[in-house]
């Protein structure tokens, strides 16, 4: 993981832009412009409550995902997770899982954070299995709460904390 480069903009831009990974993880009604993931990440980059890494293979300059803690707060030592993984055939090889690992660890040993939540949408089965197999447990549901072509889904709410991720480390 890596802090962003401003280089990089054009490729998040191409990602989240991207149908598919729109389909899987946004909760905006559409896939996004390049002017508005160029002044998302801006805004990261001065957030006081976020903090955002672009997620490389070792010995690669370019990035293959980003993966971010949203809404951190010190009050209540927690924050949200957000990842995507860019290229579809670095999809499926376990980068996702093993960035999320890292942030975790970073999350809880680096920034003293008890809890990380995050969404995911109930038809994106892939993402469910890696966030169990890391120990994200569910917590609840937002039921019918993103609408995509065949209807309405629920949006499954996980989370893990500090002392689950000491158990499983």
């Amino acid at each position: 993981m890596r802090r962003h480069s401003r280089r990089n903009y054009d490729l998040y831009a191409a990602w989240y832009g991207d149908p598919e990974i729109w389909h899987l993880t946004s909760w905006a009604p559409s896939p996004l412009s390049r002017s508005t993931v160029e002044r998302l990440f801006e805004d990261r980059e001065i957030s006081q409550t976020d903090d955002s890494f672009a997620i490389h293979i070792k010995g690669n300059d370019e990035p293959i995902g980003v993966i971010s803690l949203m809404n951190k707060t010190v009050a209540n030592e927690s924050a949200e997770l957000s990842v995507i993984v860019g290229h579809q055939n670095d999809r499926r090889q376990g980068y996702g899982t093993e960035a999320i690992g890292r942030l975790l660890r970073y999350a809880f040993e680096e920034l003293g954070l008890n809890r990380i939540g995050l969404s995911v949408f109930e038809f994106n089965e892939e993402a469910i299995s890696a966030y169990e197999g890391l120990g994200f447990v569910e917590e609840g549901r937002f039921r019918q709460a993103i609408k995509r072509r065949s209807g309405f889904h629920d949006a499954i709410l996980m989370s893990i904390l500090k002392s689950e991720w000491e158990s499983n480390s």
